[in-house]
């Protein structure tokens, strides 16, 4: 992830902006306005990255504010606004989350529209952000910048929603509840931005792209979409997912009840958001990257596992573009490389760090395989020379693993695009340097700086950058994508995994197809985890979380 220092810089940044709410160039006579149902909204003018200009439409609400009652709650549409003009003109505050509080709000429930035409029937990118469902968001300077998608014949939509306990409490689902608003907002009004609604692609980033794959498996997206376009993310895994316990200490930690579901919600809704984001960003400690709160079977967005709905062909069957980089999460335990405590307790005690690190119940013997394969049966010790490896357990277990099995399940139901990112660029969020001062590989999100400007990554790419290839390059293939169902004219250059064939692109400097990689370290996960019917998604808590609960409380007492 980035450092202290970047994170400081971009936090700044964006509190300038968003505290000025001061439109790119200003308002003028010639602002775009566009006619809806709701009501006409009136944007600004902004220029892509080769100066093409840009109609901005940023802070449209599409849903009402998630705040007393409706929080934890289903979104309501946004009603009418009537006869008045909608001022568009800057992005929303950001969904609460770990961070500066004044950039926040719960009123957040808002999307951004990027178009160069009105008029036109144009493919449409929803981009749905990632942040492990609790951080980001589809601000237009912080992480979702038009500027190299535009440069393309594309609408471009971002959007915000609830992020953390308050958008995926217990048995609510209520962010990707949020999603689908959103997606329905796009159907119901993106003709009037000059966009195709029938054109629809879904795009998503780390947790954002496992918000796609779960859009593939829920009957309440059926229709909203009709291409998926996933970078670094998939739900169809092993994850063990225990939104109750984190609910319940959630509850504790605050003085509400714990087990009562309506007294739980309704003592929650009195405490304030900054106080929720508080408590649960008291929770990682360690740094590592995991997901506590995720996606629920709740027999209404999301009737079964959607490894089982996938495997089954009882998915939204549109083409599919799934991607991964060479390195994601192999660098991010170097934050922790000097921490010699935290590591050698982690050796002593792998089979009790393990299923929180890598989200599955707790089971020693698949602890201690995981630990042999990765790391050897004779480790003495973690350390400099062997933290990457660590960082390879994450990289397979959070992300690579769950994008080889959707791959493998879909391709058998609709063509699958599949690619791995290789190309080290100038530029990364967690890949260290080498002795000649260039970066060391390809980390998780390294790719995203080529599709969307953000300030995770400083400014936007010079004209005479090194990378700009690859921008070209793969905005080229997500909007020929958007538009054909296909990243490329020639299938020869790309082909589509299917029912008999798996075929990776590798994408460096120069592109090449081959067979799938790192088979044997999925194979693995593939032994550990065999798809599931659908049990590790429940939302009862299993008896050993039941006492890591009861640690908690008490560890709490003593304080």
């Amino acid at each position: 992830m980035a450092c202290p220092l970047n994170i400081v810089v971009l936090l700044v940044s964006l509190l300038v902006q968003l505290v000025l709410l001061v439109p790119a160039n200003g308002q003028s006579d010639e602002d775009p306005l566009v006619r809806t149902t709701l009501g006409s909204i009136q944007g600004t003018r902004m220029e892509s990255f080769s100066g093409k200009t840009i109609y901005a439409f940023r802070g449209i609400p599409y849903a009402e504010p998630p705040l007393g009652e409706l929080r934890f709650e289903a979104p309501k549409p946004y009603p009418s606004w009537g006869n008045t003009t909608l001022k568009a003109t800057a992005d929303s505050l950001v969904c609460p989350q770990t961070g500066i509080t004044l950039l926040m709000s719960e009123d957040c429930l808002k999307l951004n529209v990027f178009t160069k035409n009105l008029t036109a029937q144009l493919p449409v990118i929803v981009y749905i952000h990632g942040g492990a469902n609790k951080i980001g968001s589809g601000h237009s300077t912080y992480e979702a910048g038009p500027q190299y998608l535009m440069d393309h014949d594309v609408v471009f939509v971002a959007f915000n929603y609830r992020l953390g306990a308050l958008g995926f409490l217990r048995g609510g689902n209520y962010g990707y509840l949020d999603q689908v608003m959103a997606l329905e907002w796009v159907q119901a009004h993106i003709s009037k931005f000059g966009g195709d609604p029938q054109m629809v692609t879904i795009m998503g980033m780390s947790a954002g792209s496992m918000a796609v794959s779960l859009h593939l498996a829920s009957p309440l997206s059926k229709g909203l979409f009709h291409r998926a376009i996933m970078m670094s993310g998939s739900a169809t895994n092993h994850y063990s997912i225990h939104n109750e316990f984190w609910s319940r200490l959630l509850a504790r930690q605050v003085g509400c009840p714990m087990y009562n579901s309506f007294d739980m919600v309704e003592c929650l809704r009195t405490v304030t958001w900054q106080r929720i984001v508080e408590i649960c960003s008291q929770w990682e400690q360690y740094k590592f990257i995991n997901m506590k709160w995720n996606y629920e079977i709740d027999n209404y967005f999301l009737p079964k596992h959607p490894s089982a709905l996938i495997d089954q062909g009882q998915f939204n069957k549109v083409p599919i573009l799934a991607s991964w980089t060479a390195n994601e999460l192999d660098y991010t335990t170097l934050a922790q490389v000097e921490n010699e405590l935290l590591l050698h307790d982690i050796n002593e005690n792998f089979n009790e760090y393990a299923p929180e690190f890598f989200l599955f119940d707790y089971n020693p013997t698949k602890s201690q395989r995981i630990k042999n394969f990765y790391l050897g049966q004779q480790l003495r010790e973690l350390g400099r020379d062997n933290i990457e490896a660590f960082g390879r357990i994450f990289s397979d277990g959070i992300i690579g693993h769950g994008v080889h099995r959707l791959v493998d399940m879909a391709r058998k139901y609709t063509n699958v695009y599949y690619s791995r990112m290789d190309y080290v660029g100038q530029r990364s969020l967690s890949a260290p340097l080498n002795e000649d001062m260039t970066l060391r590989g390809v980390g998780h999100a390294d790719d995203l700086q080529y599709v969307m400007p953000s300030l995770w990554y400083g400014t936007i790419m010079s004209k005479d950058h090194a990378d700009l290839f690859m921008m070209q390059r793969l905005t080229e293939w997500f909007v020929h994508f958007a538009t054909t169902g296909k990243p490329v004219t020639d299938s020869s250059i790309w082909p589509a995994c299917n029912a008999t064939s798996v075929q990776l692109l590798y994408n460096d400097r120069t592109t090449y197809v081959g067979p799938a990689a790192y088979v044997a370290r999925f194979a693995v996960w593939d032994q550990l985890f065999p798809k599931t019917s659908g049990e590790a998604a429940s939302i009862v808590a299993p008896r050993r979380l039941g006492l890591a609960l009861a640690l908690a409380v008490l560890i709490h007492r003593l304080m």
